[in-house]
């Protein structure tokens, strides 16, 4: 995985505009990488492990429809899909996929945005973050404007989940108070920092990113770290248990560069590049009621292709499941079922996937829901 950012730190009036940081972590996956990861314990796959299609939008079918779907977020009636190709948040009905409504970026007025990041859900709510204004924008499962708040630093947040009374809470890029509460007013009411030791605190921000899971089960949420060994349970008041993954992963090591862009007599536009060799043992996790569901990385079995379900109470590993393919997003409904996200060259899809007990021979005599 390969992450670029473009940063504008803090300078003191002596040092000049124009500084310039991008970060790398995460090479593309490669046998190295996998082997880099320690020996997995024996997972356990339920036998319902297969999926049947249940229906698909984008493709031949209507290829203009989506471009590059990054985010996937599901209420009990719609399933929400941020294109970051058109910065579009499209809409489709969560038992047939068809069509409901289209969010278009528009402006900076009521119910409007520019540049959408990130979207998120409750059971009749959807959100929508956007960078250029650093507001979240709130509306029904049927697109209408509910409500609007100001996020600060909005451009910084890599994941969010809505709670009750307008309320959200926010991970932000690295470690260090990364965790915060926001009240409906845009105030940050409290923030914490993710549980990881010192040196990791000093790290690269994008060493220390996280997944926040969707659904922040009552006050809590589960938070699973893209690189090292433990994911974590945090309490509405700070206080975080530490559970392992099931296959353990490696802590970003990273390495730094620094080179001179320009120099003038005005300013000195300069670039750091800080990058890491080890692979993210997490791509995503999702929460629904006491499970806590984690796509798994760099696995040495079937990579990015595997799903770890854990019990959020006490951080046990129930079980896991195989994807058929690696989705670039994916979000589960309320009934269990799968919505997975691809990007292809020429066309991109949102499939629907419901699990079944039959064996791939099986599946392959079934016709697919149109």
């Amino acid at each position: 995985m390969s992450v670029t950012s473009r940063v504008s730190p803090r300078v003191s009036p002596r040092t000049l505009a124009g500084i310039i940081v991008t970060l790398v972590v995460g090479t593309p996956i490669s046998s190295t990488a996998v082997h880099a990861q320690r020996s997995p314990v024996t997972r356990r796959f339920r036998a319902d492990s297969f999926y049947i299609r249940e229906w698909v939008r984008g493709g031949t079918k209507d290829p203009d429809l989506l471009v590059e779907p990054r985010a996937i977020a599901i209420t009990n009636q719609v399933v929400v899909v941020l294109d970051a190709g058109t910065r579009e948040v499209h809409a489709f009905d969560v038992t047939s996929g068809a069509k409901r409504f289209v969010l278009k970026a528009t402006g900076e007025g009521p119910g409007e945005f520019r540049q959408p990041i990130q979207v998120a859900a409750t059971a009749r709510q959807v959100g929508v973050l956007d960078a250029a204004t650093s507001r979240l924008t709130v509306y029904s499962d049927s697109g209408r404007f509910l409500w609007t708040t100001l996020v600060p630093d909005g451009p910084t947040v890599e994941a969010l989940c809505l709670l009750p009374r307008g309320r959200i809470r926010v991970k932000y890029l690295g470690a260090t108070r990364a965790i915060a509460l926001i009240d409906s007013s845009g105030t940050i009411v409290s923030r914490t920092s993710l549980p990881v030791g010192t040196p990791l605190q000093k790290a690269s921000s994008f060493a220390n990113s996280a997944y926040i899971a969707d659904g922040c089960a009552g006050e809590s949420m589960a938070v699973a770290p893209f690189f090292g060994g433990s994911w974590y349970s945090i309490a509405s008041n700070g206080a975080a248990k530490r559970f392992p993954y099931i296959e353990v992963g490696q802590e970003a090591v990273v390495t730094t560069k620094q080179r001179r862009l320009e120099r003038t007599s005005k300013h000195i536009t300069t670039q750091t590049t800080m990058t890491t060799d080890v692979s993210p043992i997490v791509r995503g996790a999702m929460q629904r009621g006491d499970t806590v569901i984690i796509e798994a990385g760099a696995t040495k079995m079937h990579p990015h292709q595997l799903l770890d379900y854990y019990r959020a109470s006490d951080g046990a590993y129930l079980y896991s499941r195989r994807l058929p393919f690696t989705p670039t997003a994916l979000a589960i409904a309320p009934n269990g079922q799968l919505v997975a996200a691809s990007i292809g060259t020429e066309t991109s899809l949102v499939v629907a996937l419901s699990t079944t007990p039959r064996t791939p021979r099986e599946i392959a005599k079934q016709k697919p829901r149109k």
